[in-house]
């Protein structure tokens, strides 16, 4: 875990404390995710826990700025249980794009929002990080944790299909928050044989359209929650792919930190 001591976390510092803070740092992490059902065997934060998890250990190596996480996301598939929270598509970009235009006004320049909710809000945040850095003058990445532990995922990986709630996130939450996944309840889920042609229901498949799912028909596809086999999940396979994250992540932050202004680099 990361020492909290060497991490700027925003929400337990004074505002003196900020101001000195971004005059050696301009990077802001914002963990993005959403509050939904994630199986009988882990918990409804799972999307939210992963990503602040993992933008605090890339915060303690290189100083940079952890916001307060955003809890609500895009997930009108997932009420078809109970505890799912969901938000329409403009209110949440309106929202992450309004916190990170009021941290440019006290001196932040570069915006990381880290996703935990990976695949179904990737084009809402690929729309706020474009109004970001056409209309308010920021530099503002996307950070799918699928993307940036992918490498890692592919080579550890035991099961066919990880689509929700399984391998991959049971893994990552073993090792993150081990204490919250209950792996006797974990069941295997398996998904039909009926995906159309470039739609897949694995998250590495073969997705190279856009698509999406209705609660109506997630409802259909799994009475866990879950779509795959996350009892195949182990705490090794979750600190590989938490590795992997961290280490691009961290390289993306270090490199900006070298970076003039946007506004000078314009």
């Amino acid at each position: 875990m990361a020492d909290a001591d060497a991490v700027r976390r925003l929400a337990d510092m004074t505002w003196q404390e900020v101001e000195a803070a971004v005059e050696e740092t301009q990077t802001m992490l914002l963990p993005v995710g959403s509050t939904e059902q994630h199986g009988h065997h882990m918990p409804l934060g799972v999307d939210v826990y992963m990503p602040e998890a993992i933008a605090e250990r890339v915060a303690e190596r290189t100083g940079c700025l952890l916001a307060p996480p955003v809890w609500y996301g895009v997930s009108p598939h997932h009420t078809f249980k109970p505890g799912t929270f969901t938000v329409e598509s403009e209110t949440f970009q309106h929202y992450v794009r309004d916190v990170c235009t009021s941290a440019a006004e006290w001196g932040v320049e570069n915006v990381l929002l880290v996703n935990g909710h990976y695949l179904v809000q990737d084009p809402e945040l690929d729309v706020v990080v474009r109004e970001l850095t056409t209309e308010h003058g920021l530099r503002a990445f996307h950070v799918p944790l699928i993307s940036v532990f992918e490498d890692a995922a592919t080579a550890v990986r035991t099961s066919d299909v990880s689509f929700h709630a399984s391998e991959f996130e049971t893994s990552l939450m073993l090792e993150l928050f081990p204490e919250l996944v209950d792996m006797d309840r974990a069941e295997a889920v398996d998904v039909p044989d009926d995906a159309l042609p470039l739609t897949d229901y694995d998250a590495y498949g073969d997705n190279r359209v856009g698509w999406a799912l209705s609660a109506e028909r997630m409802n259909a596809l799994t009475h866990t929650g879950n779509l795959g086999d996350p009892t195949v999940a182990t705490r090794e396979k979750g600190a590989e792919m938490v590795e992997d994250a961290v280490a691009n992540i961290t390289h993306l932050v270090d490199a900006l930190a070298g970076l003039d202004p946007p506004d000078a680099a314009e």
